[in-house]
């Protein structure tokens, strides 16, 4: 039976890169549909619709790659594997798909198998429970932390930027707005809340799984040396150095440094995530995150 890589958070911490480092760099077969949100939307952590929606979406990009293409030496397993996740996830509720079932045909000559969610999270514990029943207690699990402030910016840039109602990012408006959702309390804050919420979330997989990996967002780039024989060690296989320096090189998902916020909401929000700075420079042993 095969055994699972499951990257659990958080998001705008590197998720993105993580896959990309386990996909290209080491054996695990990771779900080339980078976030399956089956636990989440299992668990109502996200809507049902949400992820039909998506996954329709990407099944739709998909078909048109295959209706427009004149050479279809791209139809792979890998690409069989993408086409049929989003058929099987834009057409039949979680409730009635099974978690293995998601990584056909890619199965045989796989015995790790890969994906990231970062809403995973966030789960309630009865989710990390059926998790681990489905997945197994050996399944090995990593969570990445960023600077709780720098992730809840880099969270809001995304809305505005590729949200349903994307505007594009205005630097004059970006503060005041951020500003009004802070100060207004509102439902996507208390998200941003719980995805910040670092030692809660390393507690709840601890207790039900038996390897997790605690990574610091920053140390993906600055020390690849570093992060390569803690993946080699956790993961238990061989990680290619040379192939992860390549692509630290570039940033992945990256939104630049296309805004920055005023003193006082900076100081609002170090106000308000004051406990969880403190545990990742705790638990990094760190200064300054």
């Amino acid at each position: 039976m095969s055994k699972f890589v499951i990257g659990i958070g958080s998001q705008r911490a590197g998720s993105t890169l993580l896959h990309r480092i386990l996909d290209e760099c080491t054996s695990v077969y990771m779900n080339p549909v980078k976030e399956l949100h089956y636990f989440d939307t299992l668990y109502g952590v996200r809507h049902q619709n949400v992820l039909t929606e998506f996954s329709r979406a990407q099944f739709d990009r998909d078909l048109k790659k295959i209706v427009d293409s004149d050479d279809f030496g791209f139809i792979d397993q890998k690409f069989k594997n993408h086409l049929r996740t989003n058929h099987i996830l834009s057409t039949r509720p979680v409730t009635q798909v099974d978690y293995l079932d998601l990584f056909r045909p890619c199965l045989m000559g796989n015995p790790l198998l890969g994906e990231i969610t970062p809403e995973y999270m966030i789960l309630p514990e009865e989710g990390v429970k059926h998790m681990r029943k489905v997945v197994g207690a050996d399944a090995k699990i990593i969570l990445l932390a960023r600077n709780p402030v720098s992730r809840l910016i880099s969270s809001y840039k995304l809305t505005k930027v590729y949200g349903d109602r994307a505007t594009g990012i205005k630097k004059d408006e970006f503060n005041d707005e951020l500003m009004t959702i802070v100060e207004g309390e509102s439902n996507w804050l208390y998200c941003q809340d719980e995805l910040n919420g670092y030692e809660a979330a390393l507690n709840k997989y601890e207790k039900h799984f038996n390897d997790v990996l605690f990574l610091y967002y920053k140390d993906l780039f600055t020390h690849p040396d570093k992060i390569h024989v803690v993946l080699q060690d956790f993961l238990e296989i061989d990680v290619d150095i040379n192939r992860y320096k390549k692509l630290i090189k570039r940033k992945v998902n990256s939104l630049e440094d296309t805004v920055r916020i005023d003193n006082h909401l900076k100081d609002k929000l170090e106000k308000r995530y004051s406990n969880e700075i403190e545990f990742i420079k705790k638990y990094f042993k760190i200064s300054e995150i």
